[in-house]
């Protein structure tokens, strides 16, 4: 996960859609109230399933080590295949 977050395509779209997010909340008064009630439901449901998932998650750490491997290889091969995905969302977009 860390992996695919750290893509130039997917941070810098995770950075736009983020700051329209932000200037939409600063700019709309009435959708920055709904929007920070559902921040605090996503949080408080994050928590909660994080602190019910950590014994599976433990018990599951070695198969997931395994996965994780798998992923990274299939990821490889993903960028070989998709450049694309190690530019900007501004150079991809022009």
């Amino acid at each position: 996960v860390s992996r695919v977050a750290n893509l130039p395509l997917v941070s810098s779209t995770y950075d736009m859609v983020s700051t329209a997010y932000i200037t939409t909340k600063d700019n709309h008064p009435y959708l920055k109230s709904v929007c920070e009630i559902a921040e605090k439901g996503v949080k408080t449901i994050t928590s909660v399933a994080m602190t019910s998932a950590m014994p599976i998650i433990q018990k599951l750490e070695p198969q997931i080590v395994v996965a994780n491997n798998y992923a990274c290889i299939g990821l490889d091969k993903i960028e070989e295949r998709l450049p694309i995905l190690n530019q900007p969302t501004d150079k991809v977009s022009s």
